[in-house]
């Protein structure tokens, strides 16, 4: 290869004869054409310009890759930041929310208000359903029992939505589905003197009058808390 690099002129004292003919005069068009080269390919001056190029092109798409990469992990970092802060949101809502009204007791899905005033059964009655509930209806063993705390507090005997004022004998509640499951105390119901609602007391129901002022208490199905 060096010989095409440096081609030695015609008339040189060490020009190479080939048959009694010197290369030029073998090949002319060979010669014109390393005549009219401005020197060897590996000096040809666009070469380092397409090197150049080339390793320009090279960087951008690596400093690209490295950008984009960057970017992804700010975009990741970023993400988890907002689900931390989700996650932070829905604990502090679900500590503010109350499945129940202020004033109101929750207990297994339902609340519940103990009321401060005392009325007849009816008004009883009527004061739930104002409020959008509904005097209470016990329908466990264990309702009874959160129940019963409001009388061992306060000592007083209080209504429920339970009555047979409507055919002596036969008890329901103010939804109008019969009793199935009843707490009465020792020897009631008794229906002394016309005795035709119900009282809560610590030891259990008593059938009272429904005209006697006593305090009540007002059920309603708690609402959950929304979720995010």
């Amino acid at each position: 290869m060096a010989e095409m690099c440096n081609p030695k002129e015609p008339g040189g004292s060490e020009e190479e004869t080939f048959g009694g003919q010197t290369l030029a005069e073998r090949h002319p068009g060979l010669l014109r054409s390393l005549r009219s080269s401005p020197g060897c390919l590996t000096q040809n001056p666009l070469l380092p310009l397409l090197l150049f190029i080339s390793l320009a092109f090279f960087m951008l798409q690596l400093t690209t890759l490295v950008q984009v990469d960057v970017a992804q992990g700010q975009m990741q970092s970023n993400l988890e930041e907002i689900l931390q802060h989700l996650t932070w949101m829905n604990a502090t809502l679900a500590g503010l929310c109350r499945p129940c009204p202020w004033n109101w007791e929750f207990f297994q899905g339902s609340c519940y208000l103990f009321s401060w005033t005392q009325s007849d059964w009816k008004s009883a009655v009527s004061s739930c359903k104002d409020i959008g509930a509904q005097l209470v209806i016990i329908k466990s063993l264990e309702e009874q029992k959160f129940l019963k705390i409001w009388y061992v507090r306060y000592n007083k005997p209080t209504w429920i939505g339970l009555s047979d004022h409507h055919n002596e004998g036969s008890w329901k509640w103010v939804d109008n589905s019969p009793l199935q499951l009843s707490f009465w105390k020792k020897g009631e119901p008794n229906n002394h003197e016309n005795e035709d609602c119900v009282e809560l007391y610590n030891d259990g129901w008593n059938d009272g009058k429904c005209s006697t002022e006593n305090s009540w208490i007002c059920e309603k199905p708690s609402s959950p808390c929304p979720a995010l």
